[in-house]
């Protein structure tokens, strides 16, 4: 729909970046999440049950970079969502978000999306080459024709599914605001605002969360830019996502938790 806990093992040490690209671990955090975790949630528009979303870091992944010269372990996360057969009717979503993160640097490798939401129906691919600085974006939309771009990475940066994760790596307290770089096909920051704290119920338990609220000012995870999106994550240090709110074409959605696994107990 339009749109962590434990200590991760290192692997080996990869050839340096170039110099303007040495950020490591950028927030300074313990990396919340775990290889193969993963979170289920049950998609809601309004009182209708409308399909199944899930988050989830499925491995890490050496990686040969476009330029072949350098190769880099990076975390590789995907986060889908399908409308159930009432919703098909009117409105099918088959939506496949994935990136790839370094694990040292925390920048995005590559990133993709394949999604169709109604009639919309979107490819795309980013590849960013950090040893050259430069990227390379392939996006397909139905009925148009296929845009190729290329340009220059000026800055350190993130695409939008990985900053759902950087920002689960962040510590933070009622009324903080903070910015990540993000690059989805140009450079753009995203701001996010931690509005209050409160405890909510979803189908997998009670939690004391975090609100969180990104500005969206492209395409988001699940979303339109320009759209509004909150986030509620759990008030301790695995920081999950229990529960998603957006505004989407055919008006207000919801993703509650309903499943964990993978995550050790807090």
């Amino acid at each position: 729909m339009k749109k962590t806990i434990g200590l991760v093992t290192l692997l080996l040490l990869c050839p340096a970046l170039t110099s303007s690209f040495e950020v490591k671990n950028p927030i300074g955090a313990v990396v919340p999440w775990v290889i193969g975790e993963k979170f289920v949630f049950e998609l809601g528009y309004g009182l209708i049950k409308a399909g199944e979303a899930t988050l989830e870091v499925q491995s890490t992944e050496d990686l040969v970079l476009s330029s072949g010269a350098v190769r880099r372990t990076a975390y590789h996360f995907v986060a889908a969502a399908h409308s159930n057969s009432f919703v098909d009717v009117f409105y099918k979503v088959r939506d496949r978000n994935e990136s790839w993160l370094d694990v040292e640097h925390w920048i995005t490798h590559r990133f993709e999306q394949h999604n169709q939401e109604g009639k919309y129906i979107l490819d795309q691919v980013v590849e960013y080459d950090w040893k050259e600085a430069r990227f390379k974006n392939t996006e397909a939309v139905k009925g148009r024709p296929v845009k190729y771009e290329e340009g220059e990475l000026k800055i350190p940066a993130i695409d939008t599914l990985s900053s759902l994760y950087m920002a689960r790596a962040k510590t933070f307290s009622v009324g903080d605001e903070f910015t990540m770089d993000v690059h989805s096909g140009t450079n753009w920051p995203l701001v996010v605002k931690v509005l209050r704290r409160e405890t909510v119920k979803v189908p997998a338990g009670k939690f004391d969360c975090f609100v969180v609220e990104p500005t969206l000012r492209e395409r988001g995870l699940f979303i339109q830019k320009g759209k509004k999106m909150q986030v509620w994550l759990s008030a301790d240090a695995r920081k999950i996502p229990v529960k998603m709110t957006a505004e989407i074409f055919i008006g207000r959605v919801s993703a509650e938790l309903k499943e964990i696994h993978g995550v050790p107990h807090d």
